[in-house]
C-alpha cells in the first residue's frame, strides 16, 4: 500500500494497533504490480512497515533527518523499548523505502533511478577537501600537531563542511579531513580505495564539532574495514557500489554516527560532542537524551593503542 502516517512517537500499547486498522480502513491495497510502480517510481517522505506475521516493523521518516544519524538509532531504540512492542523485530530503515522490500515477499529489489554520470561524478578528493584559507597555520608530522588561528575548531567558521573521513594509518595514526560533499557513501562509492592514498598526500584537519558533518567514514588501513554512518538513505545499490568499489575489506555501518565514529577511532572528545542542552534546543527531549547517553556509554572501547593530532591555536600567522 502507498499510504503514509503522520505521527512517528508509536510508543504507546494502543497505537500500533490503531494504526494498523487505520492503514487497513483507509490505505489503498496494491497487487504486485502496483507495489513494484510504486517503489520503482515514487518519492516517500516517510514510511512504516508490518509483518504481523513475523512480528517485525520498520519505518523511516523525512522529519527526522535534520536531527542527525544517531536520532535514527535513539527514535528507534525508544520504541523497541516501550511496552506493546517488546516482542516484536523493530528497526530504522536505514534504505528507506526499499527496505520494505524485504518485508514483502515476491518483488524483487528496487530498481536505482537512471542518473547521468556526465558532470555528476564527485570531484577527487583535492576538490573536495574544505578550504583552508582563513584558519590553517601548519602540521607538524613529527609533534603530531595542527596549528590553527583562533580557536580549535575554527576551521568550520570559515568553509561548509558537509562530511568527514578518518584515516587509521598502518602507523596508528588517525587524520580526520573535512568535505564538501553532499553525502560521504556515494563519495566513497565512486572514486574508490584510492581515496586514500589522494587524503593522505594532503595534511590532517582539527575534529568538526558534532552536527557540522552529516555523514562520514572511518577507513581503517590496519584491518581493512571501512565503516560509515549518514542520516541518508543507503540503498542496496549504494551497498553494492561501495563494496565493489572497495574489493576486500569489511564495510559496516557505525552505531549513533559521529559518537561512533570518535569511538570507532579511540577518542571520546566530549568537548565535540553535543551536550544536553544543545540536543535539548534542537528538538531532542528528555527520555531520547537518557537512550543516548545510555548507548554512548555502551559503545566497545578501542582496544588498540591509536594517536590523534593535537591541535594547538596561535595568536597570528
Amino acid at each position: 500500500m502507498t499510504e503514509k502516517w503522520g505521527t512517528w512517537d508509536l510508543v504507546g500499547e494502543s497505537d500500533r494497533d490503531a494504526l494498523i486498522e487505520w492503514i487497513r480502513l483507509a490505505g489503498v491495497p496494491g497487487n504486485d504490480g502496483s507495489a513494484r510502480e510504486a517503489l520503482d517510481t515514487g518519492y516517500f517522505c516517510r514510511g512504516v512497515a508490518f509483518d504481523l506475521v513475523t512480528r517485525r516493523h520498520r519505518f523511516y521518516g523525512c522529519g527526522l533527518w535534520s536531527r542527525g544519524a544517531n536520532y535514527h538509532e535513539v527514535f528507534a531504540k525508544r520504541r523497541a523499548m516501550a511496552r506493546g512492542w517488546a516482542d516484536w523485530d523493530v528497526g530504522y530503515a536505514w534504505g528507506g523505502h526499499e527496505d520494505f522490500v524485504d518485508m514483502r515477499p515476491g518483488l524483487g529489489p528496487v530498481e536505482p533511478a537512471a542518473t547521468s554520470a556526465e558532470g555528476n561524478a564527485p570531484s577527487p578528493a583535492a576538490a573536495r577537501l574544505t578550504s583552508r584559507e582563513g584558519w590553517f597555520v601548519d602540521w607538524d608530522p613529527a609533534r603530531l600537531q595542527i596549528s590553527v588561528l583562533y580557536h580549535e575548531t575554527s576551521a568550520e567558521w570559515f568553509a561548509l563542511t558537509d562530511a568527514m573521513v578518518s584515516i587509521i594509518g598502518t602507523d596508528r595514526v588517525v587524520r580526520d579531513f573535512q568535505l564538501h560533499v553532499d553525502d560521504a557513501i556515494p563519495w566513497l562509492a565512486e572514486h574508490g580505495e584510492p581515496l586514500t592514498t589522494e587524503l593522505l598526500a594532503h595534511d590532517p584537519y582539527p575534529l568538526p564539532e558534532e552536527g557540522v558533518a552529516g555523514s562520514g567514514a572511518v577507513i581503517d588501513l590496519l584491518s581493512r574495514r571501512l565503516q560509515y554512518w549518514t542520516a541518508e538513505a543507503v540503498t542496496s545499490q549504494l551497498r553494492a557500489k561501495l563494496a565493489a568499489a572497495w574489493p576486500g575489506w569489511r564495510i559496516e555501518r557505525l552505531p549513533l554516527g559521529f559518537i561512533g565514529h570518535l569511538a570507532g577511532t579511540g577518542r571520546s572528545d566530549a568537548e565535540v560532542i553535543s551536550t544536553d542542552a544543545e540536543l535539548r534546543d534542537s528538538g531532542w527531549d528528555d527520555e531520547l537524551i537518557g537512550i543516548r547517553n545510555a548507548e554512548r556509554r555502551a559503545l566497545p572501547a578501542e582496544t588498540r593503542k591509536l594517536r590523534s593530532p593535537s591541535v594547538r591555536v596561535v595568536e597570528d600567522a
